[in-house]
């Protein structure tokens, strides 16, 4: 199976062909790297359920997130982070994280949820959710290739 650095190229294959169809839309060149970043985490979200550089740069984040909850005593959502953060451990590799409709349900829901308790960034939030789709369908697509080949 391709390693992360084939999963970041493919990303970044799909980004640029995303990027040309929603050309209309790009603004700046800050919200153009904000989609290739969100485009290259998706293309490595698939992995996390195994020991991976995509595994290694979540649990990164989520540690910085629970900081930063822990310093607000926001405790609710930090228990939700650290339910979230347990999942990738308990499930099979290749298994729920590499199903075409959890890597876009997923992404979808945290964007409705996001949408609903801050409306004022839902449409930035849904072009994020776009570009980290297309990263993790690329993930998919390019396992799905090897595979079959």
């Amino acid at each position: 199976m391709p390693g992360y650095r084939a999963h970041l190229v493919g990303g970044v294959v799909a980004y640029g062909l995303t990027l040309f169809l929603l050309r209309s839309y790009c603004g700046s060149v800050f919200l153009v790297a904000e989609w290739l970043l969100f485009v290259l985490a998706g293309s490595l979200f698939p992995d996390i359920d195994t020991k991976s550089k995509g595994q290694k740069i979540l649990y990164q984040i989520l540690f910085i997130i629970m900081i930063i909850l822990a310093l607000q005593r926001k405790f609710i959502p930090m228990a939700a982070i650290g339910i979230f953060a347990i999942i990738p451990l308990v499930v099979r590799h290749r298994g729920l994280f590499h199903r075409f409709w959890f890597v876009v349900g997923l992404p979808l829901a945290v964007a409705i949820v996001i949408g609903f308790y801050a409306p004022a960034y839902s449409r930035i939030i849904m072009f994020d959710v776009v570009f980290f789709t297309v990263g993790a369908v690329s993930h998919l697509f390019l396992d799905f290739i090897i595979k079959k080949g």
